[in-house]
């Protein structure tokens, strides 16, 4: 279940960080590629337009005069006195160059043209697209065309109007490049960033992998701490790494083990004197008692019970008794430290268990302990009130825990009927 559940939470962590992470590496390519394809449209016009300037300055400059028209059977384009028709030396001259189309039009009709069609044969004589000849031949107008379909092939071009003295307009220069070549040109340019945004994505998918899986690991833990805790085991351990993060999910852990420390004390712990509850006692006892004749080690259980103490309650009252067995349970918890435990057995009795310990060493420290007890002075309403204890004492010679507690309680009764104040071993 648990593992299904890790797959279920890494599984929305991913999707909810990797997911819009895809997308917007899909929004920043597809903005990026529009961005730099306009560049290049404008690159390329720019390109045209100025090899369309240089071409018109050149024309001027070599041939001074107007584009007219001469002839009574057949037309000849003359540029001043230069007659130009089928003089193909400069445009082909300047394709060479800059490998663009170069056309040279009369009012709409090609004159001179570098482009050929399938048969190999210059396109002299064709006219104009009629877009071209309305946005460029009537407004007098450069412009700059994105896809032009010439005999079935798509260019870029750029259409100049050409004009007479009197400022009429008299035909149009046209520099061309193939769509084809173009659109090369601009995946050539974008495979680099193409490459950039998916090593970006990558990177970062990965990274993010890392830590939504580090992050849902670090959950996982806090829920099996929790779903421990839920069922009573209130040793459960949180691990380090969790406890170490520092960020919510430590501060939640930190805020578990808090939780943890205070069902212990509400559940293990007798509220009046802090010492272990009987639950707690017993508990700790059987655990104690497996452990210790698996392996061979001694150990012993006492029980122990303040004298007289109806007499303490019914003189002074309860709440001077409180204070009296919160001292005794002070006392207890000082000599049973590192020789074992203590827990309140229930009113004024309490279980005494020593680890790791003999007969002879656990008298001893009992013995020290109802020294110290005899001793011990219970200050309440400006009056001393001093107590004795009886204990009886059994090592742990069977790993049966009723009858130990059994043997310790019968040894206890008979102090209790002997005298009291002693230890019966």
């Amino acid at each position: 279940m648990e593992a299904n559940n890790k797959g279920k939470i890494s599984y929305a962590l991913q999707s909810i960080n990797i997911i819009p992470l895809l997308f917007f590496g899909i929004i920043i390519l597809l903005l990026g590629t529009h961005w730099f394809t306009r560049s290049m449209y404008a690159e390329v016009k720019n390109e045209l337009s100025n090899v369309s300037a240089s071409l018109i300055t050149m024309f001027d400059a070599l041939y001074p005069g107007d584009y007219h028209l001469e002839g009574d059977l057949s037309y000849q384009l003359y540029k001043g006195e230069r007659n130009l028709t089928n003089d193909f030396s400069l445009i082909d001259h300047v394709k060479e160059e800059t490998g663009l189309e170069i056309t040279l039009f009369y009012q709409d009709t090609r004159i001179l043209t570098t482009i050929t069609g399938s048969d190999g044969v210059r396109i002299v004589g064709s006219g104009a697209p009629e877009i071209v000849s309305t946005d460029v031949l009537l407004t007098g107008e450069p412009h700059f065309y994105s896809k032009t379909i010439i005999y079935g092939t798509s260019y870029f071009s750029y259409y100049e109007p050409l004009f007479a003295q009197d400022g009429t307009v008299t035909g149009m220069l046209c520099v061309s490049k193939t769509s084809k070549e173009v659109d090369a040109s601009i995946q050539k340019s974008i495979r680099p960033l193409m490459a950039a945004d998916f090593l970006l994505v990558v990177l970062v998918s990965f990274f993010t992998f890392l830590y939504t899986r580090n992050f849902a690991s670090s959950l996982l833990q806090i829920h099996s701490f929790l779903k421990k805790v839920a069922t009573g085991d209130l040793n459960a351990r949180m691990p380090s790494s969790v406890l170490n993060r520092r960020d919510e999910l430590g501060e939640t852990a930190q805020s578990a083990l808090t939780m943890q420390h205070s069902l212990r004390v509400l559940v293990e712990q007798d509220a009046l004197t802090t010492l272990a509850n009987r639950r707690s006692g017993d508990k700790q006892l059987r655990k104690l008692v497996t452990a210790s004749h698996a392996k061979g080690i001694p150990f012993c259980v006492a029980i122990g019970d303040i004298d007289f103490f109806k007499k303490v309650n019914d003189t002074y009252g309860h709440e001077c008794g409180d204070l009296v067995l919160k001292n005794v349970a002070a006392r207890l918890r000082l000599h049973m430290h590192g020789n074992g435990f203590a827990a309140r057995w229930g009113g004024e009795e309490f279980l005494l268990v020593f680890e790791n310990t003999g007969p002879d060493r656990a008298g001893s420290i009992l013995e020290s302990l109802l020294e110290d007890i005899r001793n011990m002075e219970t200050v309440y309403d400006g009056q001393i009130i001093k107590v004795t204890m009886t204990f009886g004492i059994t090592p742990g010679y069977t790993p049966d825990v009723t009858q130990l507690l059994r043997i310790a309680d019968e040894k206890l009764y008979e102090g209790k009927t002997t005298g009291r104040n002693r230890i019966i071993r």
